[in-house]
């Protein structure tokens, strides 16, 4: 039999278009070989079947009961030709991308169900009976977002006594808009922030960085095939100043307009571009007060900390010296008016959901230019997600409880710790990385800090909450996390702070703590499942939390040591070999076309692509370990466990998205779509096409392929 005819005896009726749940079957995550043998086949292209049998017996279970979804198999695809349609195409099939949304994924349906429980504990909360004070907080919070007669009838005069101090006539008064603007979270100008110091980890420092821009890219206002939408971007300020200040005429909120693009098109073009960020060495450029008062002359740096609120740190930390080293020159090129005019603008920008709704409808109108979303999403959804926004931890903490208990907590960080032990495995087998190194790898790998769930300690949130007051509890809220931020300025650091909140839906690795926080909200479905088996599990985790856990071993993490220092720890003849290989895998993703005569950029994505990869590697080891000396080996509906242990890294994955969005993010994702995270990523791998037995030059089984960890 060929393996397209074993394919279409294993075809399945049209999908519904919603995931399957799978069953419980708490044993299987304990069962099997590790070594599943390869399926059988005729030519070559990946026939799935049942393994033969041997000194491990198999039992043949569903692809449910194991924690995967038949609904999401393309089965008349080729996996040999194309993992990513045959593992996603029946999800692809039945959904298409929600009106409101311009990414729908596997992520999106996850922020979906954890939505539904926060919305329940807010609309709960907001009634106010038998809680406490942090539950009262929040409810009242939601209340007051939820109330858009309110914001109907207060109208705009809630932003007007801000607007006043945004009216600049001098020098003085243009430093005290910036301020008045940074406290409540505003970055504009500038950004002012606190984190490590990359030389000296153990505290926290002020650092400077280029500020907002409209636009999502620094090349939306300068290249030419960008004209469209920075005509449209132009468009869009002049209406949302006329909604802010109602006296003005139409020619002056115009005017208005080319003041606010003019500005941001010189700060643009002295922001850093997605490559240069990629350079950890290049953005740590310590000074004094006195150093950054001769980089930057015409600001009053004692009277911004003063109006800020703000002690800075001895040590002040500029981020991109080439952007601070242009703001004299900018500053002066514009008069007051204009300066207003793009302070103006980023206050209604900023505020426009607490605002009546023609502001909000506004703001959405630029959105749909760059993403082409069709329609704002409903009220209670973002009134649920501003909440989670601003009181996070109290929404977290009643979203735990209810979603997240301990025992689901303990499986996951039993998981986390097998891909830690498979990476300091993979790291002592790495051919080109030197014995020093590889010692100093493995220090790092130990001491990583590993955050599985839901932190440890849980914060308050103490600020005033006005049931009829949502601009006001937006703006004191901006404030509050401004000041704790930046009162960190010269303390030690918390490495146990929780870079993202308990319900962020992806991991982060944050280098200068040299932590991984996996977050409850990423530990749900398709992703992780406390009943589902090892192989569904921790391919679901390859690519959202062992690639992370990769990032303190690639090419930025080679230069931060143990502590968090910026210290390189890889010899030049490692670091050398390290980009050798690392460029064979820029090479193939260049090659890749995400949408027509536009290709991936393999620069890059380069980082994300070596973490994807080293991942899976990393990952598969671990499933591998969990099954080694287990009894049985489960075949799922016909596949084996390899094969559902490369079906779990993939149906993570499964993307819609719409061909605007898609567009933006190949500009400034250092991510690759997720169709070639999967693609580019399997096809290096001989442990996919032995699974799937790919004959050689198949597009997954490629003549030359890429290996760096």
């Amino acid at each position: 039999m060929t393996s397209r005819s074993a394919l279409a005896l294993l075809a399945i009726a049209a999908c519904s278009g919603k995931p399957s749940q799978p069953v419980p079957r708490p044993t299987l995550g304990n069962a099997g070989s590790g070594s599943a043998a390869a399926p059988t086949t005729g030519s070559g292209s990946a026939a799935v079947a049942e393994p033969p049998g041997g000194a491990v017996p198999s039992v043949k279970v569903t692809l449910a009961e194991v924690g995967l979804e038949a609904s999401t198999l393309d089965r008349s695809s080729d996996p040999c030709v194309d993992f990513y349609q045959f593992a996603c195409g029946g999800w692809l099939a039945s959904n298409a991308v929600p009106p409101d949304r311009a990414r729908w994924n596997r992520a999106a349906e996850a922020e979906e169900r954890a939505r539904v429980v926060v919305r329940g504990f807010l609309e709960e909360a907001a009634k106010g009976i038998n809680v406490d004070a942090a539950t009262r907080k929040a409810g009242d919070f939601y209340a007051s977002c939820m109330d858009e007669a309110q914001l109907e009838k207060a109208g705009a005069t809630a932003l007007r006594p801000v607007l006043g101090r945004l009216e600049v006539k001098s020098a003085a008064a243009w430093l005290a808009a910036v301020a008045e603007l940074h406290r409540a979270g505003v970055p504009v100008v500038w950004a002012t922030r606190v984190e490590p110091d990359a030389k000296d980890a153990a505290t926290n420092i002020t650092q400077l960085d280029a500020g907002r821009i409209g636009l999502p890219d620094r090349d939306d206002y300068a290249k030419p095939e960008h004209k469209a939408k920075l005509d449209g971007y132009r468009q869009h300020v002049a209406r949302l100043i006329a909604l802010a200040q109602p006296a003005l005429k139409p020619d002056r909120a115009e005017a208005a307009a080319n003041d606010v693009v003019a500005i941001e098109t010189e700060l643009a073009a002295v922001t850093r571009t997605p490559l240069e960020k990629r350079e950890a060495a290049a953005a740590y450029n310590p000074t004094d007060a006195a150093g950054l008062g001769k980089q930057v002359k015409t600001v009053d740096w004692k009277a911004y900390w003063k109006a800020l609120g703000a002690t800075p740190s001895k040590r002040i930390n500029v981020v991109a010296p080439k952007y601070f080293a242009a703001l004299d020159r900018v500053r002066a090129k514009f008069t007051w008016a204009q300066w207003s005019s793009y302070f103006t603008y980023h206050l209604a920008a900023h505020a426009s959901f607490a605002l009546p709704r023609a502001f909000d409808d506004e703001v959405f109108e630029l959105r749909k230019l760059l993403t082409g979303v069709e329609k704002p999403q409903e009220r209670a959804k973002r009134c649920a997600d501003l909440a989670t926004n601003v009181l996070g931890d109290v929404v977290g903490q009643a979203y735990v409880a209810k979603q997240f208990p301990a025992a689901t907590r303990g499986k996951a960080t039993d998981l986390v710790d097998a891909l830690a032990k498979a990476l300091a495995e993979r790291l002592e087998r790495a051919p080109w990385l030197g014995e020093a190194s590889k010692k100093a790898a493995q220090q790092k790998l130990a001491k990583a800090l590993r955050m599985v769930g839901y932190p440890e300690r849980w914060r308050t949130h103490d600020f005033d909450v006005r049931r009829d007051d949502l601009l006001g509890n937006l703006l004191r809220a901006g404030a509050f996390e401004t000041k704790r931020r930046l009162d960190r300025a010269g303390k030690p650091v918390d490495r146990g702070e929780w870079p993202v909140p308990a319900l962020a839906p992806l991991g982060a690795y944050d280098a200068a703590a040299n932590a991984l926080a996996i977050p409850a909200g990423l530990l749900q479905l398709p992703v992780f499942g406390p009943d589902r088996s090892a192989p569904a599990n921790l391919g679901g985790l390859a690519l959202g939390v062992a690639s992370e856990l990769v990032h303190g071993f690639d090419d930025r993490g080679g230069k931060f040591d143990a502590d968090g220092n910026l210290k390189e720890w890889w010899t030049a003849d490692d670091r050398a070999k390290f980009e050798a290989q690392a460029s064979c895998l820029a090479e193939q993703f260049d090659g890749f076309e995400a949408l027509p005569k536009q290709f991936v950029s393999g620069k890059l994505t380069a980082r994300e692509n070596v973490a994807d990869l080293a991942g899976v590697k990393v990952a598969f080891d671990a499933y591998r370990a969990q099954r080694k000396d287990a009894p049985k080996v489960y075949v799922a509906d016909g596949f084996t466990e390899d094969q559902q242990f490369f079906l779990g890294v993939a149906q993570a994955q499964c993307t819609r998205d719409r061909a605007a969005e898609a567009q933006r993010r190949l500009a400034a994702d250092p991510h690759s779509p997720p169709k070639f995270r999967v693609y580019g990523a399997l096809r290096n791998l001989r442990e996919f096409t032995e699974a799937f037995s790919c004959a050689p030059g198949t597009p997954m089984h490629p003549a030359k392929t890429c290996s760096v960890w």
